[in-house]
């Protein structure tokens, strides 16, 4: 079994839920006295978020909770630096806004571009890293620095802690102001509810869904709440993890025009829909009708299978990150079939070594060496 499922399994077993106990894992120390007063003054009715990866992901799932619970503040993210067919003019000239450019490593180069885009308006600029060239630019400019400072990161895939970003998030925001909202005590709660609620009856779902996904090719479907937060991690996680084929799409989307494709009976698909009782009464009927049609008995049907995953807890909050340990389950399995070994291809192909095997060891060897 390779280091990384290994990792990923010791992961799942001691840390997924107690992760969300260490919110106060960051740092405050580097914004500005300017920028915080900025905030508390109330000044900031949207926050655009840019990152890459696992750095913006954790951005899509802020910002449909607090859209969710009603938070009074926008929240943007993209994912590159080509501001002009990303973000709105109006929004990026609008002091009401407030740039948040994560980067983890602090070494990827989309940042550090979207960091030299904001030249001029450093003044409602904050920066969310651990360090690296980031907050190197951004302490020679002047600029705002919130770090991440966690105890026990996994170096490599740092997807692993998006749960501990979540809970480091919320409260960050509310010690500088930017939400007035106390869900620290929800978050705090969360490992207890997650015991109940990721069942064993569920924990088998993921082992099956697991077996019936093998060689086949991953297809996501959920509304747009669920398609711009958890679909999106979900994909990284099959992608990443179990490196095996997965596609997300929002529900409707799919079904005026992918859907054709499981008209061939050779091909091996998994469908994967996660269904909220929340959703209105038309997607929940239209939902139904696809589940019909894909398990009629023909032979167009006979390598489709279906697997419904009801998101049915009582808050967001819960139904999220029940859904993704459903996920991180069913690919830590899928990853164990496909037993392919990593060849750092996203290190390589974004151009950022800090993610590389042959960096993080020769880092390792190092440090054992000073010991």
């Amino acid at each position: 079994m390779f280091a990384r499922l290994d990792r990923y399994a010791d992961f799942l077993k001691a840390r997924y839920r107690s992760d969300f106990l260490k919110p106060y894992e960051y740092s405050l120390d580097e914004i500005t006295p300017e920028l915080r007063e900025s905030i508390k003054s109330g000044r900031f009715k949207r926050i655009v978020f840019s990152g890459m990866g696992c750095s913006a992901i954790v951005s899509d799932v802020i910002g449909t909770f607090l859209n969710a619970a009603g938070a009074g503040v926008e929240v943007l993210v993209f994912n590159d630096y080509d501001f002009p067919y990303l973000v709105p003019r109006s929004v990026v000239e609008d002091e009401g806004t407030l740039f948040i450019i994560s980067s983890y490593s602090g070494h990827s180069e989309e940042p550090v571009r979207v960091f030299r885009t904001l030249a001029g308006r450093y003044h409602r600029t904050l920066l969310l890293t651990s360090g690296g060239r980031l907050a190197e630019l951004g302490r020679e400019a002047g600029v705002s620095v919130a770090r991440w400072e966690l105890s026990e990161p996994d170096r490599e895939y740092p997807l692993f802690h998006v749960g501990q970003y979540f809970a480091i998030l919320l409260d960050m925001f509310l010690q500088l102001g930017l939400i007035s909202g106390d869900h620290r005590a929800e978050v705090a709660e969360l490992p207890g509810h997650l015991a109940a609620d990721f069942t064993p009856a569920l924990e088998e779902k993921a082992r099956t869904t697991a077996q019936v996904s093998q060689d086949a090719n991953i297809i996501m479907l959920a509304s747009p709440k669920w398609y711009m937060s958890l679909l999106k991690l979900a994909k990284m996680h099959f992608n990443e993890m179990a490196m095996a084929p997965a596609t997300r799409n929002y529900f409707h989307e799919f079904c005026h025009s992918e859907v054709a494709t499981l008209s061939d009976p050779d091909r091996r698909y998994s469908v994967l829909l996660f269904r909220d009782p929340d959703d209105d009464a038309y997607t929940r009927h239209k939902m139904d009708n696809l589940v019909r049609l894909l398990t009629r008995d023909i032979p167009q049907n006979r390598n489709v299978v279906v697997t419904e995953i009801r998101l049915d807890q009582p808050t967001f909050m819960r139904k999220y990150f029940t859904g993704l340990e459903f996920v991180q389950h069913t690919a830590l399995q899928l990853g164990r079939f496909y037993d392919t070994r990593s060849r750092d291809l996203i290190s390589e192909a974004a151009g950022n070594p800090w993610y590389h095997t042959t960096a993080i060891e020769a880092e390792a060897a190092m440090a054992k060496a000073g010991e």
